[in-house]
């Protein structure tokens, strides 16, 4: 039964082989051709290419036509700037989608996409109008191409750090994406972020949001273990770990120290596959760290005193995220 799955299917070879033909000699005009700066760009010229190979051949079994219609358009713009997190919940279908647009200036601006993962907020916006240049060189537009502030609830100016794409020519406007570190050392089960754009392809507005969003599912494992140095001068205390769809969030406390000038803590961690993950201490107990909970069972975590050039080493700790 399954041998005989594409028996009947009549396969268009003509048309493939044309197919074929053509991507190959717009690959050789391609090499001719000046390439643009960025590693991004040359990607999204090469994926272009490839799907247009696809399309353009007539032959494409419903499989992959389903999968294509699956994957979310706004997943790609992250793709773009090469986040992973986003990619990562795009594809997992976790970016919630909306539509929340406000204008100035001549410009709507659209927050297309947000997600709210642990201790990462990330959104996907839009702009169009009249009033936008077609390209967004100049001395009154930021490197980004946009910029933007914070404001928390007593209208105090915050900032929220973390990885900013820089503005992308789509049709009659720009599109980009950012991913914000929430400052905040307590991962709610929901918030609000307002964040006010202020200049947007070299155009100077104002154009002001309050976006709510819950908190991505996640996983809390009690640890309550402690581990420590040879002569128990350092000892720390592990308590808990709150793991998300893209990133952990590992909670200590520091028993002893030997209280010596300089010392300063640092956490090695590990995945599964014995490979050290990026780490960001968050407050003088928590550390956050990138993650791929689906492909990681367990994590090692490695503590070390530094003192100047000197090291102690802690005890190694197994955490089991399964």
């Amino acid at each position: 039964m399954q041998k005989n799955l594409f028996k009947d299917i009549e396969i268009p070879k003509e048309e493939i082989l044309h197919a074929i033909d053509t991507g190959i000699e717009r690959g050789e005009k391609a090499r001719h051709i000046k390439k643009p700066k960025g590693v991004l760009k040359r990607t999204s010229f090469f994926t272009s290419v490839a799907a247009a190979m696809i399309l353009a051949s007539g032959f494409v079994f419903s499989p992959v036509t389903n999968v294509l219609a699956q994957v979310p358009i706004l997943g790609s713009i992250y793709e773009k700037y090469q986040m992973p997190i986003g990619q990562e919940l795009a594809s997992d279908q976790l970016l919630t989608e909306i539509n929340e647009t406000v204008e100035d200036q001549g410009v709507s601006m659209s927050i297309t996409s947000i997600f709210y993962d642990g201790q990462y907020v990330g959104l996907t916006f839009k702009a169009n109008g009249e009033s936008l240049p077609n390209s967004i060189d100049g001395e009154r537009t930021p490197v980004s191409g946009y910029a933007y502030e914070m404001f928390d609830r007593t209208d105090e100016t915050t900032w929220w750090g973390g990885s900013i794409g820089a503005l992308t020519k789509q049709d009659n406007g720009y599109t980009g994406a950012m991913i914000l570190e929430n400052p905040n050392s307590d991962s709610v089960d929901s918030l609000t972020l307002p964040i006010t754009f202020t200049n947007i392809a070299g155009v100077q507005g104002e154009w002001s949001f309050n976006l709510p969003v819950e908190k991505l599912p996640a996983k809390e494992f009690n640890i309550a273990q402690s581990v420590s140095s040879v002569n128990e001068a350092y000892r720390i205390h592990f308590d808990k770990i709150v793991v998300g769809q893209t990133n952990a969030i590992l909670s200590y406390g520091i028993l002893n120290t030997a209280g010596v000038e300089g010392e300063q803590l640092e956490l090695k961690i590990l995945d599964s596959q014995g490979l050290p993950v990026s780490t960001n201490t968050i407050s003088d107990s928590k550390v956050i760290f990138e993650i791929d909970h689906e492909k990681t069972d367990y994590v090692l975590v490695e503590p070390i005193y530094k003192i100047g050039t000197k090291e102690i080493k802690l005890d190694t700790l197994k955490i089991d995220l399964k």
